[in-house]
């Protein structure tokens, strides 16, 4: 039998159709599909027939990811602030361990509840295919909504002796509202005339009666024209002292179960005595109360889906039963109603059973894995996913494989990816792993992403990933001219030869412009400037630049015979640096001591025979040198 939600795609392509497919994942949510022709070993040797002067193409075909969508953007950056502080919770442990995990739970079915009342919101205002989309959204997050709204009354909530048909009728008043809305308008007293002669009244008052709302019934039934007359008066006193259980009330069990059962024979003895009869609903009601049979019959048609006819039904007939005893109760519900189960059916089933099933099925839902991924990392916390799996290793795994394919699926995405991280943390060892490989994939297309790629990898320890993204950031900004801003990324990738060569760079551009690119930058070089013995030269030359331009001459012709003999000069520097030295020798003002001229021959000397460019500079370079020798040492030797 096919799947029906199975999607053809049709490839608009002659060479894919007449030589064949093949597909290759990318990234992401995105598969690559190309023309393929299939070779194995028993293939014939020849020149395929497929080679011909026709351009391949790639097509890419990506499946829709439900959480992508706009709108729902807040119900995944909220989540996820949940869930990192849920993690960080599990991890101090704290003395109300249990209620904090119920409040992590609250809060997951409010962000829920919130995104379901925008969607509702934007509906009114689509139009077209994308109404239809944002209702598609409504159904499904309503489906998760109850079904996480159920899994926390049975498996998070600590609830005393798992006596739970209180909290079940909670639920589902939360999910029907529609008879609590209808006795709060037929109270208000904005209906005209009397209530009874209202076509709806008698439902209401029944359809509250299901939902357990006893006080709202006698509200309803006081307002009826006949409220004073005896068979009223006695169904309000039966409505009135009939036991309902509440596990903070100090009432045991069995003592609550002696007390309902000589209500209940009292009540039953009332209709036997036909009391109601004059009264065919408020006979009925009283059936119902004592749980007869066919007068569950006449009603169950009121209720919406078999899980309100189960709340209805247990609170008049099993108003103790446990919440382990649920799943035999519930498939007589679904027999009685002859319900056809559809997927929310099937998982609320599985929940009230306690089935191992119930994972698959959630696993089912289209919302991209972010319900099974939240919920499953909270019952896992909680220790309920051990109670489905065979050791506590095998929950964890379990877990982990949830929270790590979900963390890949925003991972992909151009603006969650940095979420998608956070959860692949909390994926210990695999979880690195991944990140190591998806954050060199992160597209980026302007510094502020790679800042914040570069931040994400130094957090976790992956500085070669750092380096990488700074590097090919700085030979962007190298092609794009800017020259600066290169050498700022080279510094933060720490590659020193990728530095010299920047270095180098600037340097040129002096020798071919005689200006000194960048000046403010290199400027606060600082300590960076140690990132290579180039750049080294490059910031030291600026001090000296700048000396010469504040007319610090001694200190830049003290700076300058530093650079010269520090023996990182590069070639292709060496006549502008002699220029500029020639400069400070034949200044009127003696500048140099004769150990500094010394040092500058003894630099020079060793240049002048392997740099055949110098040759002009040579006569003129010794001169200087010679003339401020001399004047040197006569000045020395007069202060002697």
């Amino acid at each position: 039998m096919e799947d029906e939600n199975l999607k053809t795609f049709l490839i608009p392509n002659d060479l894919c159709k007449s030589a064949g497919i093949a597909g290759t994942w990318m990234s992401g949510n995105k598969i690559g599909v190309f023309p393929y022709h299939n070779i194995n070993h028993s293939s014939k040797d020849a020149p395929s027939q497929y080679t011909k002067n026709v351009p391949s193409s790639v097509f890419h075909v990506k499946h829709e990811v439900v959480l992508f969508h706009p709108i729902l953007r807040r119900l995944v950056t909220e989540s996820m602030g949940i869930f990192l502080n849920l993690q960080t919770v599990v991890e101090n442990k704290p003395s109300d361990y249990k209620q904090h995990l119920q409040q992590f739970s609250v809060q997951y079915r409010s962000v829920i509840r919130a995104s379901l009342e925008n969607l509702r919101d934007e509906v009114l205002r689509a139009t077209g295919e994308e109404r239809e989309t944002l209702q598609n959204f409504i159904t499904i997050f309503y489906s998760v909504e109850c079904i996480w709204h159920l899994c926390e009354i049975l498996y998070i909530e600590n609830i005393p002796g798992h006596v739970v048909i209180k909290h079940l009728l909670e639920w589902v008043r939360f999910h029907f509202p529609k008879y609590e809305r209808k006795a709060a308008f037929l109270l208000s007293g904005e209906s005209i005339g009397s209530l009874e002669s209202r076509q709806d009244y008698w439902e209401t008052v029944i359809g509250c009666l299901l939902q357990g709302r006893v006080e709202v019934v006698r509200a309803l039934l006081s307002c009826h024209s006949a409220a004073n007359s005896t068979h009223f008066k006695l169904a309000d006193q039966i409505l009135k002292s009939m036991p309902t259980y509440g596990v903070y009330e100090g009432v045991s069990v069995q003592e609550f179960n002696l007390r309902w059962k000589h209500w209940l024979v009292d009540t039953q003895s009332k209709i036997d005595s036909k009391l109601f009869i004059s009264e065919k609903n408020l006979h009925l009601m009283m059936r119902l109360i004592v749980g007869e049979e066919m007068a569950w019959s006449e009603v169950q048609s009121q209720c919406e889906a078999w899980y309100e006819l189960l709340a209805a039904w247990l609170f008049y007939t099993e108003p103790t039963v446990k919440s382990f005893e649920l799943g035999a109760f519930a498939k007589r519900c679904i027999s009685r109603m002859g319900t056809r189960m559809h997927h929310l059916d099937r998982v609320l089933l599985a929940a009230m059973e306690g089935d191992v099933q119930i994972i698959k099925e959630i696993q089912h839902m289209t919302e991209n894995g972010w319900f099974v991924t939240h919920l499953m990392d909270l019952l896992y916390h909680c220790e309920q996913l051990e109670k489905w799996q065979t050791d506590k290793e095998d929950s964890l795994k379990l877990r982990h494989s949830f929270v790590f394919e979900y963390g890949n699926t925003l991972a992909g995405h151009k603006s969650l990816w940095q979420l998608g991280l956070n959860y692949l943390d909390h994926c210990f060892p695999d979880g690195l792993a991944a990140i190591e490989l998806l954050l060199p994939r992160v597209p980026i297309n302007d510094e502020s992403k790679a800042h914040r790629v570069i931040q994400e990898a130094q957090k976790r320890g992956l500085s070669h990933i750092a380096h990488s993204v700074a590097k090919i950031e700085g030979l962007k900004s190298l092609r794009n001219d800017r020259m600066g801003n290169a050498l700022v990324w080279a510094l933060r990738s720490q590659d020193s030869n990728f530095a010299s060569f920047l270095a180098d760079k600037f340097l040129k551009k002096y020798v071919d412009t005689g200006i000194l690119p960048n000046v403010d930058l290199l400027s606060y070089l600082g300590s960076c400037m140690m990132a290579s013995d180039r750049l080294i030269f490059l910031g030291k030359y600026y001090q000296f630049n700048k000396l010469h331009k504040d007319k610090s001459y001694r200190e830049a012709a003290k700076a300058l015979v530093s650079l010269i003999a520090s023996k990182f000069t590069p070639k292709f520097f060496w006549s502008t640096l002699l220029s500029e030295a020639l400069t400070l020798l034949e200044c009127d003002e003696l500048l140099l001591s004769s150990n500094d001229v010394f040092n500058l021959l003894n630099a020079v000397e060793e240049r002048l025979d392997c740099l055949c460019e110098l040759d002009e500079l040579e006569p003129l370079i010794r001169l200087g040198i010679a003339r401020n020798l001399s004047r040197a040492l006569t000045y020395e030797a007069q202060y002697t």
